[in-house]
């Protein structure tokens, strides 16, 4: 992440674990901060 004129941006990569919902709540808030959320790719599990 980085400034420029007082604004951060910048390419964010995260790997999550968890249940589908707890996946959900943190894209969510995620989401709920300003930033934009693209899933690449997901791996249920039973």
């Amino acid at each position: 992440m980085d400034y420029a004129g007082g604004v951060k941006f910048g390419i964010m990569l995260t790997e999550m674990h968890g249940t589908q919902q707890d996946t959900q709540a943190a894209i969510a808030w995620l989401q709920e901060h300003h930033v934009k959320v693209e899933v690449l790719g997901l791996c249920l599990s039973r």
